[in-house]
């Protein structure tokens, strides 16, 4: 009996490759130098990502296709590679904010740019598989990281809450996803996505309950990592306990990969559950969307705040799931264009609080920002354009972003889930231009500590951080075309 051998497209793993082994090469850095120079593992962590990224690019342009590589363990497509380039971007800009948080400078530098790169790897294997126990592993091993991340400043108790509650809670709904997987499994005998769509084609009578509870508990265990409601729970308490750092980037990544493993699975499998289903996903987004935004006008701290607009933001990122279902190319090119964006408007809003305080210390309430327009003239700019492309009034990235998304749930029948959007984004100008008003039209409270904040000097990290996420933000919303034009080609191809 001759062996066979999975099949390994080696140039299309190139980039988990240096992902991971610039997370061990980091490790080693770090434990057997005599110099722990932080700057130096943080260039070697970002020329890791920089390596990713170009491997990502260099692979797109002769990809006529899908390229499958250990059964379907692994697939590199151009949804993949646009999932790809996306979480590298967060994760670099990710690193800049962390170099210029000061209250890390005192934690070892080499296990926190560690922990960053697997759980880019994570995150990179979750949106890169159409199999469901590859994404339940990518999916640990960003969870993880991300625990540990949380609390790592150890002496801080609201750190130490944070971590624990995301501990308990990531690994309740990793146990529905997982025992989702299984009944799947039971029900279609495959637990990958291709053979299970084959295997429900063929035999109709396999859509059994133990296949809809199944899909029900995978829908829980993505819908917790996505912030979705009712699985929102941790979100705020995780945001405002974890360091700045820490928050900026477990806002953005992990959302990434969670709902491209969300897409893969509802655009290949979902289809067979039939319009309850649907209705289902139709209710979570717009309950997500107005839970989001109404309980954001009533905080009083900007992590806080922020928390609740990533859940709003998960709402209007579902709604270009829904419409996605009815096979519409402009709903899945929408997503992947959304989430781009949120995730340079979302990280620079992120640091601009940690770029924002003086003597180590953050603005984590809204009452802090009062009179920086005049204080910190840079930092209030860049906090208003960010504002100004979450809430997504033009020209930012922002209004373009929902634009694609509601015109897609438009196209595909869901008018009323569209209008629903469209209110919800009325209601999310209040609190996002609050914010401006308080920085420009409202006297400092506290004119010492304002004094000293208006001579603090931004570090380069956070200077390059912010400035890669401006342009990112305004170029998306005035030159969309070109990547616009990418993300339609990435999510025709999605298979």
């Amino acid at each position: 009996m001759t062996p066979t051998f999975p099949v390994i497209h080696w140039p299309y793993l190139l980039p988990v490759i240096f992902v991971v082994s610039g997370a061990v090469a980091v490790l080693l850095w770090d434990t057997f130098s005599r110099s722990r120079d932080r700057t130096f593992l943080a260039a070697l962590t970002l020329a890791t990502l920089a390596a990713a990224g170009s491997a990502t690019l260099s692979a797109l342009p002769g990809l006529p296709g899908g390229a499958v590589s250990f059964g379907g363990m692994y697939i590199f497509d151009r949804f993949t590679g646009f999932v790809f380039i996306l979480v590298l971007i967060a994760s670099f800009i990710s690193v800049l904010i962390a170099s210029a948080q000061m209250s890390l400078d005192e934690t070892p530098a080499g296990e926190y740019f560690a922990l960053i790169l697997f759980a880019t790897s994570g995150m990179m294997l979750m949106a890169g598989t159409r199999n469901l126990l590859m994404i339940f592993i990518g999916l640990e091993i960003l969870s993880l990281s991300l625990y540990v991340l949380a609390g790592y400043l150890r002496f801080d108790l609201r750190g130490n809450e944070a971590a624990l509650k995301y501990f308990l809670l990531g690994s309740f709904a990793a146990g529905f996803l997982l025992f989702g997987m299984a009944m799947i499994y039971g029900a279609a005998g495959s637990v990958d996505l291709s053979r299970i769509t084959t295997h429900l084609n063929a035999h109709p009578l396999s859509r059994n309950p133990a296949f809809m509870l199944g899909l029900g508990f995978i829908i829980v265990g993505l819908g917790f990592k996505v912030a979705a409601v009712p699985f929102n729970m941790w979100t705020p308490d995780v945001y405002e306990g974890a360091p700045t750092a820490v928050t900026a980037f477990m806002s953005v990544g992990p959302k990434a990969a969670a709902f491209a493993a969300f897409f893969r699975v509802v655009l290949m499998v979902a289809g067979y559950a039939g319009e309850n289903f649907t209705t289902v996903l139709w209710v979570m987004a717009a309950l997500t969307m107005t839970a989001g935004n109404l309980v954001a006008i009533w905080q009083t701290n900007i992590k806080r705040m922020l928390a609740f607009s990533s859940i709003a933001h998960a709402g209007y990122i579902l709604v270009a799931l829904v419409a996605a279902q009815k096979g519409a190319a402009l709903a899945t090119g929408g997503f992947l264009y959304y989430l781009l964006v949120y995730s340079f408007m979302n990280l620079g809003a992120f640091c601009v609080v940690v770029a924002s305080g003086w003597g180590g210390g953050e603005r984590t309430g809204i009452a802090d920002y009062a009179g920086m327009g005049y204080t910190r003239p840079v930092l209030a700019a860049a906090m208003a354009i960010f504002m100004v492309s979450l809430a997504g009034l033009p020209p930012t990235g922002g209004f373009v972003a929902k634009l694609y998304i509601f015109s897609a749930a438009i196209k595909a029948g869901y008018v009323w889930l569209a209008v629903v959007a469209v209110l919800n984004s009325v209601v999310a100008v209040y609190y996002y231009l609050r914010l401006i008003v308080v920085m420009y039209m409202q006297e400092p409270a506290d004119g010492e500590n304002q004094a000293a904040a208006g001579s603090a000097r931004v570090s380069s990290y956070a200077f390059a951080a912010l400035l890669l996420a401006v342009i990112g933000t305004l170029e998306l919303g005035i030159f969309p075309g070109a990547v616009m034009e990418f993300a339609l080609r990435s999510g025709v191809l999605l298979n």
